[in-house]
C-alpha cells in the first residue's frame, strides 16, 4: 500500500512541482525525502509555506503515477524534462511523475479546519494516511476538475533563499 506526504512548499515558482501540458512533475525538491520514498499511488500535498504568500494553504495535490530516473524522462519525455537541464539533476533522480493532480497555485484554496492536521508546519515532511486523502477528496478535490488551476504564485525570489539560486541564478526552489 502506497505512503502519502505533505510538506511546506517554501516557493511556488513553477518548478517543483512543475506543471505542462497536463502533466505535473516533481524533481529536485524533496529529493532525501518524498521523491526517494513514493511510489506508484502515493499521493503529495503541498502546502504553502510563509515565502509562497499562500501560508497554509493547498498550492498543490498529485497522485504520482509514474517514477523515472531523469535519465529516462529525458529520454522518453525529452519536451517535458527540458526544464531541469542546466539544475544539476543527477542521472539517477527520481522524477515524480502524474496526469492525476490538481494545481492551485496563485488560487490556493484556504483549507478547512477539519483538514489542519495534514499542515506541516516546518521543513521536512509528514506522512499522511489513506483516511486523510480521502477527507481532502472530499472536502475539497471533489469541487474541482484535475489539472491546471491557477499559475506559479512567486514572481520575485527571495534573497534569503540560496536554495533558488541554480547555476546562472535559475531559480530551482519549490
Amino acid at each position: 500500500m502506497a505512503r502519502h506526504y505533505s510538506y511546506r512548499v517554501d516557493h511556488d515558482r513553477g518548478f517543483a512541482p512543475h506543471v505542462e501540458g497536463g502533466l505535473c512533475t516533481l524533481c529536485g525538491c524533496k529529493k532525501t525525502t518524498i521523491e526517494r520514498w513514493a511510489e506508484e499511488g502515493t499521493w503529495v500535498i503541498g502546502i504553502g509555506g510563509n515565502n509562497t504568500g499562500k501560508a497554509d494553504r493547498l498550492i498543490y495535490v498529485m497522485k504520482v503515477e509514474e517514477i523515472l530516473t531523469y535519465s529516462e524522462f529525458k529520454k522518453t519525455r525529452p519536451t517535458d524534462a527540458s526544464y531541469l537541464k542546466g539544475h544539476g539533476t543527477k542521472r539517477n533522480a527520481p522524477v515524480l511523475v502524474s496526469t492525476h493532480f490538481y494545481y492551485f497555485g496563485d488560487q490556493a484554496p484556504p483549507l478547512r479546519p477539519e483538514l489542519s492536521h495534514i499542515i506541516h508546519p516546518t521543513q521536512g515532511c509528514k506522512r499522511l494516511t489513506d483516511a486523510d486523502i480521502d477527507l481532502l477528496s472530499r472536502l475539497v478535490l471533489s469541487h474541482y476538475p484535475c489539472g491546471e488551476l491557477g499559475k506559479a504564485n512567486n514572481v520575485q525570489v527571495e534573497s534569503s533563499c540560496t536554495s533558488c539560486r541554480g547555476p546562472a541564478g535559475a531559480d530551482a526552489c519549490c
